[in-house]
């Protein structure tokens, strides 16, 4: 069981990597989200429900919601 949990932060890892090198900002906040839910999958290994349902709420769904929402107000490729 923990290898789920290794493997989750990997991806999580990588999905970080992604969204630091990437110039386009809505793919940014996609990889972002998909980080969100990696580390989402690692809380649940460490029987932390308190702190998954937050980390889903905030992480996954308001983050998400309001950069989208910041980036119809602005540019979407970075220069």
């Amino acid at each position: 069981m923990i290898f789920l949990a290794v493997i989750s932060l990997t991806l999580a890892f990588i999905a970080t990597l992604a969204v630091l090198r990437e110039r386009d900002i809505l793919k940014a906040i996609v990889y972002s989200s998909i980080e969100s839910v990696f580390y989402a999958v690692a809380l649940s290994y460490f029987l932390a429900p308190d702190l998954l349902i937050a980390y889903i709420a905030i992480g996954l769904g308001v983050n998400s919601v309001l950069f989208i929402y910041v980036l119809s107000k602005g540019e979407r490729y970075e220069e």
